[in-house]
């Protein structure tokens, strides 16, 4: 057995000559590829690289009394070096990097980053950051009451808003930088829809600071009530003819050449609109004639219908009498001439 082994490590090894020449040398060739692979893993698995990161920046220990009013960078962008291994599975929540704002003051704060403020794995190394400064606008956080203004939308067609809209409650305490709450003495509503709306009507809304670092402090709803009410429009028609009724088997002529009148109506907007000259009857009514007057020239009233007398107010009407000459006959029986 022992020879066995002996020969046939001799064989692989370069001991006799293998009778196939594949497996002359195959120890060597072995061994090379061996630390051809070693090399290989060495130069491609431990060797430095870089690559880039995005890391948070934290900023922490802003005193109460101040507020960062500019939007300073959310994100630290960076280059670092280290073994492949690592950085192939590196992340961002690997990397810190805190800005300490316990020592700002109103103004302008600049912050130089260096390399030895961002808490990496060991092995790793930042080689480059950017920003490599951080600008922050410091203001103090104020507080101030102000008045309460509702935004209305503008009404629907035909209807109007009848005094000031009531706001419950019609002040509020808002907070935010001193440069833009100075600045405040009222803030608005978010627009109040009127939209279908014909009457009064109470809608909570939220309010909407001018500026998005200015804050309502509690509750951001207020009740507004807004009184509306349909408008009342005047509309005027003009050459209505004048008809003359039961004037059956009388003699008579207008003084006037093809009588005329004008007439004009007040009323709610949504029925005056739909008003035409169609719907309204201008006429002189016979049955008022006195036929056993002996005058030859007689004044009678002229009339006015009208649909949705309920609603409509006729204003004035012109004219309101018209004169017509009488034809008698000695029967005292005519017809218009």
């Amino acid at each position: 057995m022992k020879g066995i082994i002996k020969g046939t490590l001799l064989g692989i090894f370069g001991g006799e000559e293998s009778k196939n020449p594949l497996f002359n040398n195959l120890g060597k060739k072995v061994l090379a590829l061996i630390l051809a692979v070693s090399l290989w893993f060495v130069a491609n698995i431990e060797h430095e690289i870089e690559r880039s990161i995005s890391v948070d920046i934290n900023y922490v220990n802003l005193p109460s009394e101040l507020i960062v009013v500019n939007n300073p960078p959310q994100k630290l962008h960076l280059r670092v070096r280290g073994p492949r291994t690592q950085l192939s599975t590196l992340s961002p929540q690997d990397i810190v990097f805190t800005l300490d704002l316990s020592n700002v003051s109103p103004g302008i704060s600049k912050f130089e980053i260096q390399t030895d403020q961002i808490k990496t794995p060991r092995g790793i190394q930042v080689t480059g950051i950017s920003p490599a400064q951080i600008e922050l606008d410091i203001d103090r956080l104020v507080r101030k009451k102000v008045k309460v203004t509702p935004v209305i939308e503008n009404p629907p067609e035909g209807f109007e808003i009848v005094g000031k809209p009531r706001v419950i409650p019609s002040t509020v305490e808002i907070q935010g930088p001193e440069r833009f709450v100075s600045k405040l003495e009222t803030i608005p509503t978010d627009l109040v829809s009127t939209k279908g709306v014909k009457s009064t009507f109470t809608i909570q809304v939220p309010l909407k600071p001018p500026y998005p670092l200015v804050k309502v402090v509690g509750n951001e709803l207020v009740q507004v009530t807004v009184n509306i009410r349909e408008i009342t429009v005047v509309k005027r028609f003009k050459d209505i003819d004048i008809e003359f009724v039961n004037f059956d088997n009388i003699n008579f002529k207008p003084l006037v050449n093809e009588p005329k009148a004008e007439v004009e109506f007040e009323g709610p907007y949504s029925i005056i609109k739909n008003l035409n000259s169609d719907d309204i009857r201008v006429f002189v009514d016979g049955k008022t004639l006195d036929k056993n007057s002996l005058r030859d020239t007689v004044r009678l009233k002229v009339s006015v219908a009208y649909p949705q007398n309920e609603h409509l107010v006729l204003k004035r009407q012109k004219p309101d009498t018209i004169t017509i000459k009488l034809n008698t006959r000695e029967d005292g029986v005519g017809t218009k001439s």
